[in-house]
């Protein structure tokens, strides 16, 4: 009868360690698969953040910006890639930038002159 009542202990222990071994290793897959993305986006806003700088920092040269194939050139310099829309509006007192970055950033900068 103690033999019996060891062993039934033994299964459920080994059961309930199976349980939160599986537990686990879903929780860290996911949350291992969440940091990637998360990195991507923030390596995403990054790029972004410093290309407005870029723009900011060269407004008075915004006739070198170009976009073609999903890309924003500056000089022929890749500048950013995976736009997906891009348009530049100027007038007398500033420059208005709209841009769509990978469907995922949407702005519209103002710069003044």
């Amino acid at each position: 009868m103690k033999n019996s009542f060891s062993l039934l202990e033994i299964i459920i222990t080994l059961i309930i360690s199976s349980i939160v071994i599986i537990y686990s290793t879903l929780f860290t897959k996911e949350l291992s698969l969440e940091n990637r993305y998360n990195q991507e986006l923030e390596i995403d806003k990054i790029n972004f953040l410093a290309t407005k700088v870029f723009i900011e920092k060269n407004k008075y040269n915004i006739s070198n910006l170009q976009f073609s194939n999903g890309n924003l050139y500056f000089e022929n310099n890749l500048l950013l890639k995976d736009v997906k829309e891009f348009n530049i509006t100027k007038t007398s007192k500033q420059i208005s930038v709209y841009i769509n970055f990978k469907d995922k950033i949407i702005q519209t900068w103002e710069f003044s002159l």
